[in-house]
């Protein structure tokens, strides 16, 4: 689900606001102990958003991974 970006954003709006560069930013963070999600939302600035999660708070989540 790849939000498209309009015309007039500039290439590194476009770059930062990648599924691609989301998910790089959130794998550093798990890298550094912090667990996360990227989940999508309705902002054209921010169409990823990385969120803290620790799945020891949600254990029906944790037995489904």
């Amino acid at each position: 689900m790849e939000t498209a970006m309009t015309s007039d954003t500039s290439p590194l709006r476009r770059t930062l606001c990648s599924r691609d560069n989301a998910l790089r930013v959130a794998r550093r963070m798990t890298d550094d102990g912090i667990p996360t999600v990227v989940v999508a939302s309705n902002e054209p600035l921010q169409p990823w958003c990385i969120v803290e999660f620790d799945a020891a708070d949600h254990p029906e989540i944790r037995a489904c991974a």
